[in-house]
């Protein structure tokens, strides 16, 4: 990703440009077809019960929302889900809640 308001010159070549704030993001066309592509169900499924698995999200996230975090909170095993109230996609203002939950749960494993 780049921090710049004009297209940078790295980018070309990349089938697809997105903007998130300040951010430019590239990505490949092949890259974007894989992701679209994946049943995240089914992807959910195959965890390993021994895994532990844990969800951070914003409940002001804007690119994905966050009813989706609740629905795969239902389908993976050993799982928690935190939603840290009023962070955006990039928690920012809540960058140290967001390091919190995260070495919480590193914590809680040792």
């Amino acid at each position: 990703m780049v921090k710049n308001r004009n297209i940078p010159p790295d980018i070309r070549g990349f089938s697809g440009i997105f903007i998130y704030g300040e951010f430019w993001y590239r990505i490949t066309e092949e890259s974007l077809m894989e992701r679209l592509g994946t049943d995240m169900h089914a992807a959910c499924l195959s965890i390993d019960n021994a895994n532990r698995v844990l969800t951070v999200h914003g409940s002001s996230d804007e690119a994905i929302p966050v009813e989706d975090a609740f629905e795969f909170a239902k389908i993976i095993p050993n799982h928690k889900l935190r939603v840290i109230e009023g962070a955006d996609h990039g928690y920012s203002n809540h960058q140290s809640e967001l390091a919190e939950v995260v070495l919480n749960f590193i914590k809680a494993s040792l």
